[in-house]
């Protein structure tokens, strides 16, 4: 597997466009810049498994990969909706959820591009 530099600055755009879009959704609430860099953050992840992956050739998982990062990328977007909407008192729900998240998909890509080698 071999990253698309092109779609990788793509996703990134997006991500940053999409991050911003929460920052002015949460415009003033307590945790404003939390939830703006974790949205950012787990969108560019995921998006970058949809669109920036490419095979490098002979037997890969990137369609695996693929089906994994939009199933994750639809959760942390829902997950990010959810704390936008209700207002957080401590930041640690959302960093607790968020991480596990994050945690799940990086563990599940690992093994799928692991069981294929």
């Amino acid at each position: 597997m071999r990253m698309n530099f092109v779609m990788l600055l793509i996703a990134l755009a997006i991500a940053t466009l999409s991050a911003y879009g929460f920052y002015a959704w949460n415009s003033g609430e307590t945790f404003q810049l939390l939830i703006t860099i974790g949205a950012g953050f787990l969108i560019f992840i995921t998006f970058s498994g949809i669109i920036a992956l490419k095979s490098a050739g002979g037997r890969g998982s990137v369609g695996n990969i693929r089906v994994l990062s939009i199933i994750f990328l639809i959760i942390s977007i829902i997950s990010n909706v959810i704390f936008s909407i209700i207002s957080l008192v401590a930041p640690t729900s959302y960093i607790i959820v968020n991480g596990i998240l994050f945690l799940i998909f990086i563990l599940i890509g690992y093994g799928v591009i692991n069981a294929l080698k």
